[in-house]
């Protein structure tokens, strides 16, 4: 027992220094709602909802965005390892009447069904480890939705902090979570026929390789796109509140100003999504824990909005319509 706390007791100052460095359209208004229960009793949805116009389609569409829940499922199977990871980060990811993110989703879920969006858009660190009692639970909850989901990489979704973003981590971690990514962590996508969402992975805090050469055949064929990301790709106001947020940088590009300095992948990314004729609308990114909403410059600008942190009880309802 004394041995357990003591390893407890090194993985909380590792894990809360770690979270330091790791740590996310008009605004159509924001506002809670007094729903859900648990050990905290009722708790508040803070749901701001934003209206993206696409040119062309002719139908409306409600999409839930969702991200960094960082749900943790304790287990009494867990190692050792594991379970002093668990009760470091645990106290972590409670929202502000004190209930926990696990029991906080399954109200998430509610909320969709009862409100009959279009799908559920999740920007990634929607749990906290691929421990086998979150992707369990993970597989439990996403099998009650009535509508289909996007759900991309987070830097926590297949990491554990003794194994972060090592190539070892990758290959024992990543595929577990393809089941719930149509078999491509890379890159996958939900085709609504008149617009297409297309998640990518830049977890690492890169754009994956991997994304090509299927996203430039997604841009060719000129329908409206929607990129779901984990972190976010540089502008002027997100680049701002994360330096002052974090410590590191958590922002891709701008590494002179703070962010993170971009491979050729992430410039080829970004290239293709500003350039004159892409047809990139909207880009959803999390990571940061707090809202953002700004452009991402290039040869045309591209609006990007950044979730608040889902564990804290925030989520965005992009609305989808037509015209200019």
């Amino acid at each position: 027992m004394l041995q357990r706390r003591a390893i407890g007791h090194a993985f909380a100052v590792i894990c809360l220094l770690g979270l330091a460095v790791l740590t996310g359209c008009g605004n159509a208004g924001e506002g809670g709602q007094k729903e859900g229960t648990g050990p905290g009793g009722a708790w508040e949805k803070h749901i701001t909802e934003e209206t993206v116009r696409l040119k062309g389609i002719e139908g409306e569409y409600t999409l839930l965005f969702l991200t960094d829940t960082h749900a943790i499922v304790q287990s009494q199977g867990a190692s050792e390892q594991e379970a002093a990871n668990e009760e470091a980060r645990y106290p972590t990811f409670f929202n502000e009447e004190g209930v926990p993110s696990a029991e906080q989703f399954p109200e998430w879920v509610r909320y969709a069904n009862e409100n009959g969006v279009d799908a559920v858009l999740l920007g990634g660190d929607i749990i906290d480890t691929p421990s086998e009692a979150n992707l369990r639970w993970l597989e439990e909850q996403l099998g009650r939705l009535d509508m289909p989901y996007l759900y991309v990489n987070g830097n926590h979704d297949w990491t554990y902090p003794w194994e972060y973003m090592t190539e070892a981590g990758k290959a024992a971690y990543l595929p577990l979570l393809e089941p719930f990514m149509q078999d491509d962590t890379a890159i996958h996508t939900l085709d609504f026929g008149e617009f297409t969402v297309v998640g990518i992975d830049d977890s690492p805090g890169q754009v994956e390789v991997g994304v090509f050469p299927a996203y430039e055949e997604i841009l060719e064929e000129g329908r409206p796109v929607i990129v779901l990301a984990h972190v976010p790709f540089m502008t002027q106001s997100v680049l701002g509140k994360a330096r002052e947020a974090w410590s590191s940088p958590v922002v891709i590009g701008a590494g002179n100003y703070g962010g993170i300095y971009p491979n050729e992948d992430s410039e080829r990314f970004v290239s293709l999504t500003t350039a004159a004729d892409s047809p990139v609308e909207l880009v959803l990114a999390g990571h940061v824990h707090f809202y953002d909403r700004d452009v991402i410059e290039g040869e045309r600008q591209v609006l990007q909005l950044v979730g608040g942190a889902g564990f804290q009880g925030n989520a965005i309802l992009v609305h989808i319509t037509g015209g200019e």
